[in-house]
């Protein structure tokens, strides 16, 4: 399987990975660092192709050398079920006999040419790992939703435990894809102290990704909120420490992220805020669990960047208000369900 995403991507992919291992094929993955460490979570992979990408991305050229050992395994299938580009014109040259593809309908002919089957776009209505299962029916494939499973390490989870002993919500306030995607610190400051006054025993853990704007990010809200309740993990963690320590959580707390599809993966529940646009809902968590709270955004209606200064306008009309009874009621319905 070509998927060549980062961590949202790459768990939305994964009910789609195992379903194909279920039915008996053995299942290597060409994705990004981040979707190898998360994929080595997952029983039903066989191996990671790692492409480096980052953004902006290098030419799909760039790493020819993995492309060149990928053909060179002569690979039964391949199948891209995200379609970009780049995933396509990896899956058209990977040397596979029958190389499949999932179109998003604006892929240019280059990255087509080599491919042996395409299926057409999917319902962006549909969340996005069942527009990924519904290539797969396309197909040919029966089976029913896989869901996720993870082998967790009883070490980590140890870990986990021994760095955060007590129950506590998980927050986090950066969104690597863009600052547009972001809420303002003092909202969350905000936010916080509203929550600790209705539930003072709530304790909050802030996770980043290590890089020197999240880690200001995360020190500026600690200037901001000034309590004890709140503890910041500045450094990267492993991604099997992350996915230890975002299990053990009670509640996610979030935006339009990675972090927020791996918590809704993790079955835990959610609290996201998110600008709208055309493919939100395949992005959005879905059920009773998870409140969203969304405002319409000129700037994805129209294509064109109107906000400045790294400050999404839209998501600024979101109240603290409004954030901080989203997060109550569902800490107390996990205290009822409890």
């Amino acid at each position: 399987m070509v998927d060549l995403g980062f961590l949202g991507d790459t768990v939305h992919s994964i009910p789609a990975i195992r379903a194909l291992a279920q039915s008996g094929a053995l299942v290597d993955v060409m994705t990004t660092p981040v979707g190898a460490e998360l994929l080595g979570l997952v029983p039903e992979v066989n191996r990671s192709w790692i492409i480096p990408l980052r953004k902006p991305s290098p030419p799909p050229w760039r790493h020819l050398s993995t492309l060149l050992a990928i053909r060179a395994e002569k690979y039964d299938a391949a199948i891209s079920l995200a379609g970009s580009d780049r995933n396509l014109f990896c899956t058209g040259w990977s040397g596979a006999r029958d190389r499949v593809a999932h179109l998003t309908g604006c892929n240019s002919w280059p990255a087509k040419w080599r491919l042996t089957r395409t299926v057409s776009r999917k319902d962006r209505a549909q969340p996005v790992f069942e527009q990924r299962l519904s290539v797969l029916r396309d197909l040919g494939w029966e089976g029913g939703n896989p869901g996720w499973a993870w082998e967790i390490c009883p070490e980590d989870e140890v870990w986990a435990k021994s760095q955060v002993p007590f129950s506590f919500l998980h927050l986090s306030i950066s969104a690597s894809s863009s600052p547009f995607n972001e809420w303002p610190l003092d909202a969350w400051s905000d936010t916080l102290h509203q929550v600790w006054k209705k539930s003072p025993q709530t304790r909050v853990v802030v996770t980043g990704s290590g890089s020197q704007r999240e880690i200001a990010r995360q020190a500026d809200l600690l200037s901001l909120v000034q309590d004890e309740r709140i503890q910041n993990f500045f450094d990267p963690l492993s991604m099997a420490r992350f996915v230890a320590l975002l299990k053990s959580s009670k509640l996610h707390v979030g935006l339009d992220s990675g972090v927020l599809h791996l918590a809704m993966a993790l079955g835990k529940p959610t609290v996201s805020l998110f600008r709208e646009s055309v493919g939100r809902p395949g992005w959005a968590p879905r059920g009773a669990d998870h409140q969203l709270l969304i405002r319409a955004c000129e700037c994805n209606a129209s294509a064109e960047q109107k906000c400045s200064g790294g400050r999404a306008i839209c998501l600024s009309q979101i109240s603290s208000d409004e954030v901080a009874r989203a997060v109550l009621t569902n800490l107390n319905s996990s205290r009822s369900n409890s």
